[in-house]
């Protein structure tokens, strides 16, 4: 797919300073910040009621984090791709690759953390699969709560047979000026990103919006001549001071997982040296409803495939739950 270049107007982080964004518009927000040693029931159930996106910090410095199984050597050497290839997309021509593992890590490395004239090639890897002994860790080792894993009974993508699931746990790699344009997670998923490794400062910039702007964040996209869900614009800082609607702000960086409301509009663009993220996401019984009568009709209007297969989702989610039911009346 190649995509116009003016697409990428205004998304270079050279001299970004997250305190100056934040205060250079009353439009602008900072995501709430809550440590990983903190009460997090309440602050998860704070999140899903406020419906705005949350950062809990610090994994990193929890005694369950392992440093170097989450490393990005460890990941060149055991990662498990396909033929040791990842796909990647060069952000100046929107052309998408798939290139040895070792050579993608190699050019990330040496080019510089910012774009700069004339430069043709900025490469980000995107959708690798999550190596199985980083899930492993993520379920079994790892201290983050239960409930929004992606293994957990509580996600309704787990009530597929197994045959029939989509892969969602997935890592990210990219250096300084790559990015993922505003886009909204899945049939109205419920998003996590947690930043499992850095090199040389790197970090990632998230513009987010409340999930229940959805709506007049498609309206304002319109006005700029362009759709929400075709995922293509990379929407510049003045177009976010202008919007109609608030705009939630982080720097992701290290330890940091970003949760993402269902709906939530969300732009996110990479600053420094490398990054890895691995994300993934979760269904609740609410995102069912949500997904069939407001995202569904949009994918139709756009022709855009549906991925996480909701009416078989309904019909599996009802199927687990009278069984459910059944074993609790016997």
């Amino acid at each position: 797919m190649t995509m116009p270049y003016h697409a990428l107007r205004g998304v270079s982080t050279k001299d970004w300073s997250f305190d100056d964004i934040v205060a250079s518009s009353d439009n602008f927000h900072p995501v709430k910040r809550v440590r990983y040693d903190s009460d997090l029931t309440l602050a998860l159930d704070e999140y899903k009621k406020s419906d705005i996106p949350l950062i809990i910090e610090g994994w990193h410095a929890s005694d369950a984090w392992d440093h170097e199984l989450l490393s990005l050597n460890w990941f060149a050497k055991h990662a498990g791709l396909p033929g040791d290839r990842i796909d990647v997309r060069n952000v100046h021509t929107w052309t998408d690759d798939s290139i040895p593992l070792h050579e993608f890590i190699a050019k990330s490395r040496s080019i510089g953390p910012a774009v700069v004239e004339g430069e043709g090639e900025r490469l980000y890897g995107k959708d690798a699969i999550c190596p199985a002994a980083w899930s492993d860790w993520l379920h079994n080792r790892s201290d983050i709560p239960r409930q929004v894993l992606p293994d957990d009974q509580s996600n309704i993508l787990n009530a597929l047979p197994e045959s029939s699931r989509v892969e969602h746990l997935m890592c990210y790699l990219g250096v300084g000026d790559t990015f993922t344009p505003m886009h909204k997670d899945l049939c109205a998923s419920y998003g996590h990103n947690l930043m499992t490794y850095t090199e040389n400062g790197g970090s990632s910039y998230w513009f987010m919006t409340r999930g229940r702007d959805a709506q007049q964040v498609a309206e304002y996209f319109h006005d700029l001549q362009q759709e929400l869900d075709h995922e293509n614009y990379v929407i510049s800082l003045e177009e976010l001071r202008r919007a109609p609607f608030p705009v939630y702000i982080v720097e992701q960086k290290l330890g940091d997982m970003v949760f993402v409301p269902p709906r939530s509009a969300h732009q996110v663009v990479n600053s420094g040296g490398i990054t890895v993220k691995t994300s993934w996401s979760r269904m609740e019984f609410g995102s069912l409803g949500v997904a069939l009568f407001n995202e569904l009709p949009i994918y139709r209007r756009v022709c855009r495939r549906e991925t996480y297969k909701v009416k078989s989702l309904v019909h599996h989610f009802l199927l687990r739950t009278a069984q459910l039911l059944e074993d609790q009346l016997e």
